[in-house]
């Protein structure tokens, strides 16, 4: 995979090719951007100037996604996005790295592979 470093090393996932579905059902096909999750987040009650818990960094990514509920596969993926960015899974992550790890899910949610999911989406 071709991966864009920042200027400091870290992914640039915003600037990443999408190779998931489309996390917009508008059918406009527009990218997901750091301000739309940081408005989610702030829409959810979350506050922007601290860590996330992996629960919250769960239930944020689903509310981007638009998603009422998620199964095993969608939680084991954000979790893949976390090892990514943060480099292991924790109880907790820095908000830029939050961010960044749910733009690297959503550029490369490929879909929950089990039908019986199918209908979790909203």
């Amino acid at each position: 995979m071709n991966s864009e470093r920042s200027s400091n090393g870290n992914l640039d996932v915003w600037s990443m090719p999408r190779t998931g579905i489309v996390w917009c059902e508008c059918s406009e096909d527009h990218e997901l951007t750091k301000e739309f999750v940081v408005n989610t987040m702030i829409e959810m009650g979350l506050h922007p100037v601290r860590q996330l818990t992996l629960d919250e960094l769960i239930e944020l990514t689903a509310a981007v996604w638009n998603y009422e509920e998620v199964c095993r596969f969608f939680v084991l993926a954000v979790e893949e996005a976390a090892l990514h960015i943060h480099g292991h899974i924790d109880s907790s992550y820095p908000l830029q790295e939050s961010l960044s790890i749910v733009g690297y899910f959503s550029k490369t949610w490929q879909g929950c592979p089990d039908e019986a999911c199918s209908g979790l989406a909203n």
